[in-house]
């Protein structure tokens, strides 16, 4: 009987032990920062595969530089033009080369439930810190009931407590916007996997409704010169494309934002002015030519690379700041 009642006991420390450490991994899992999270331009090779070497040394540097991690083909990374099977071979070697998978945010880029599952399991399975995941953006008009049910099946395939997800409002990419709505259903039924979004439409008041409805919303805005205003009303920061190229700049923003809202200073202002001018990701890209190399240079089409002249004017405008 002795015998019994000890195995009981041992058998039920072990028990609770193993499900202490099980919930501390998943408290330890997917932790999302504050702070700046540069949406990462995806390097190339000539036969237009990406270059994962320039890449892992590139998201190395933008942490090192400040950042709190990186987002993997998101539209700066031209997510979209790249197939299921390349992003999570991309992930997985970036991980191999020993970048912190808790730094990383990976972008769904597409609009086909399966294959955001199957990105989103292959973030779990890496440890990466959140999903990024725009709505669907082919068929317009789309109800928010609609917007809902995506999301929803895509969380009940997944069915894993370990999902985070970041809503990606871009509607002027995607036709299909994130209504307070969409976030209030979403949260209700899904609290602890339906933490934040990125407001990518450059629309301050719409991040400000969203982080006086949801205070315990992460809100991360896309738009840099909303930065400093966005923190100091209580975003937790930005996912944004000019960090690739001034990571130092972009961060002090946020550190500004932290203490006063206070004017963009003059850089952000006349980088915006001379990039009206240019398409933005080959706009960035050739900068970040101009600085590490050729690897730099390729774009997937529809998207083209600045021509010599362009890019030249470019990086010359951009050297006065």
């Amino acid at each position: 009987m002795r015998f019994l009642l000890l195995l009981v006991i041992i058998l039920s420390t072990q028990f609770l032990m193993s499900n202490n450490q099980l919930n501390e991994s998943s408290h330890s899992l997917n932790h999302l920062d504050d702070g700046i999270y540069a949406a990462a331009l995806t390097p190339m090779h000539s036969d237009l595969s990406c270059d994962s070497h320039q890449l892992v040394q590139h998201c190395f540097d933008l942490v090192q530089r400040g950042c709190k991690g990186i987002v993997l083909f998101g539209t700066t990374g031209e997510g979209p033009s790249f197939s299921v099977k390349e992003r999570i071979d991309v992930l997985e070697e970036v991980i191999d080369e020993g970048f912190d998978p808790q730094k990383i945010i990976l972008g769904n880029g597409g609009a086909n439930i399966q294959e955001t599952v199957d990105l989103a399991r292959a973030a779990i399975k890496c440890d990466c810190a959140a999903l990024l995941v725009a709505p669907p953006s082919f068929f317009k008009n789309i109800q928010e009931e609609g917007v809902i049910a995506f999301y929803r099946e895509i969380i009940r395939r997944v069915a894993d407590p370990n999902l985070r997800i970041l809503l990606y409002h871009i509607p002027q990419y995607s036709g299909v916007p994130i209504a307070l709505e969409i976030i209030e259903a979403l949260r209700l039924e899904f609290p602890d996997i339906v933490i934040g979004i990125k407001e990518s439409e450059g629309n301050l008041a719409f991040a400000k409704k969203v982080i006086d409805a949801f205070p315990d919303f992460m809100v991360f805005v896309g738009k840099e010169t909303h930065i400093i205003e966005a923190v100091n009303y209580g975003a937790s920061g930005s996912i944004c494309g000019l960090a690739n190229l001034f990571p130092e700049l972009i961060c002090s923003l946020f550190a500004k934002g932290k203490s006063a809202n206070c004017a963009n200073p003059r850089e952000i202002e006349f980088f915006f002015q001379v990039l009206k001018e240019y398409p933005f990701i080959p706009a960035f890209k050739s900068w970040m030519e101009n600085k590490r190399g050729p690897a730099w240079h390729y774009v997937r089409p529809p998207l083209i690379p600045l021509d010599a002249a362009k890019s030249n004017q470019f990086i010359s405008s951009l050297e006065q700041m």
